[in-house]
């Protein structure tokens, strides 16, 4: 759902792969802006466990960021968190998924995906999770996101090989 030719690049992938510091990193270095990982703040609020309707309420606020930040964007939009990400996140705790997210996915589907492997140590954090599960993590973004025909780039490697990779990865989407 480009707005105003812009060009909407979502860097996702399970958790502790990178994504917030690529995020960060593409931005700066494309001259625009990123959307930030709306579920962080929202966690960061609770005083308790987050539940479905939290899930819920995160998706929502990434759809509101996203249509904020958009206006500032320089061609290029970078996204550190997306809808995919939130329907693997119920699937993942066996939570329902609403038809209103599956039509959102579709509608606002990214110009390109950047998912970031797993090649990297996970580094815990008080609200990450999974530490044992990101295979199965990283291979149901990989079905996620084939399963909408998403244009799928994988980012890879240690340090600036990271950062390197997602730039080039973003390089070659856009000379396509």
């Amino acid at each position: 759902m480009p707005q105003n030719n812009i060009i909407r690049i979502s860097i996702t992938g399970p958790e502790s792969t990178g994504k917030t510091e690529l995020s960060e990193h593409l931005a700066a270095h494309y001259k625009t802006v990123f959307v930030p990982d709306y579920s962080r703040t929202y966690i960061e609020k609770l005083d308790r466990k987050y539940n479905h309707s939290d899930v819920l309420q995160i998706a929502k606020g990434i759809i509101e960021q996203e249509n904020s930040m958009i206006h500032f964007a320089h061609h290029i939009l970078f996204s550190d968190n997306d809808l995919v990400n939130i329907k693997i996140w119920l699937q993942y705790y066996k939570w329902h998924v609403p038809d209103w997210l599956e039509h959102e996915i579709i509608k606002r589907k990214y110009d390109l995906y950047l998912v970031c492997d797993i090649d990297i140590p996970w580094v815990s954090d008080n609200q990450r999770a999974n530490p044992t599960d990101r295979l199965e993590l990283f291979n149901a973004f990989v079905e996620a996101l084939t399963s909408i025909g998403a244009n799928i780039k994988y980012v890879r490697g240690k340090g600036e090989k990271r950062l390197t990779s997602a730039i080039e990865q973003t390089d070659d989407f856009l000379t396509a």
